[in-house]
């Protein structure tokens, strides 16, 4: 019966050991959670920054391409309009001199 007491006695020492470092471990990971989600957050982060600054790269490379087809454009539209003018100029001068000499008669 003593043998039996002090095994039994030995098995809740032991129990009660695994008991304390489970209590140990769940603590070191309980305490571990705050760090890796502050990882994970920080991870998450960076990624956002890095495809915010991939996307305003593109949209910056984008305006960039449309100001330059608006400068094009911008450059034919006055060349043209020029033109235009040029061929007005003569006829208007014409009308002007006309309604001129109209008022003089």
């Amino acid at each position: 019966m003593s043998n039996r007491l002090n095994s039994l006695l030995s098995a809740e020492g032991k129990a009660r050991e695994t008991v304390e470092e489970a209590t140990r471990e769940a603590r070191k990971i309980r305490t571990g959670i705050p760090a890796q989600v502050s990882n994970i957050e920080n991870e998450y982060n960076s990624e956002l920054k890095k495809y915010e600054d991939k996307g305003l790269e593109k949209v910056s490379e984008q305006l960039e391409l449309l100001k330059q087809k608006q400068k094009v454009i911008l450059e034919e539209r006055k060349t043209a309009l020029d033109s235009r003018a040029g061929e007005l100029a003569p006829k208007a001068l014409e009308l002007i001199h006309s309604a001129i000499q109209g008022e003089k008669q």
